[in-house]
Order: structure tokens, then sequence, then C-alpha cells
């Protein structure tokens, strides 16, 4: 839960805060669980750590449009 609590520590600046919400700079909470090698990103809509491999997928289809 540290990477959560950072990312609301990065946002509680506002010159950050705006950057973000104009889409000029994006952040990410990563989690890597070393037993088993896996990679998990903070997704901010849903409030929980989804497989790398998700957000890369998404990140994906919405530069297709």
């Amino acid at each position: 839960m540290n990477a959560r609590l950072q990312l609301n520590n990065l946002l509680s600046y506002d010159f950050i805060q705006e950057r973000v919400m104009d889409n000029e700079l994006k952040i990410f909470g990563w989690h890597y669980i070393i037993e088993i090698g896996r990679i998990y990103n903070y997704n901010f809509e849903s409030h929980f750590f989804e497989p790398i491999e998700e957000t890369i997928k998404q990140r994906k289809s919405h530069e297709n449009f």
C-alpha cells in the first residue's frame, strides 16, 4: 500500500495535480511481487492494483481511438 500513499502524496502538490488533470503528466504506482515476478499497477478508477499487462492493454485500446 506504500505505492498508493506515495501517489496520494504526489497529488497533494497543486502543480503536479494540475499537470495530471491536463494530461501533461502521467504518474503510476507499481507494486512488484518478487516471489512470482509480477508487476501490478494502481488503477485510479477502480482503486485496485491490476496486472501491468491489463494496464498496457487498456492504454493501447485508448491509443487506437
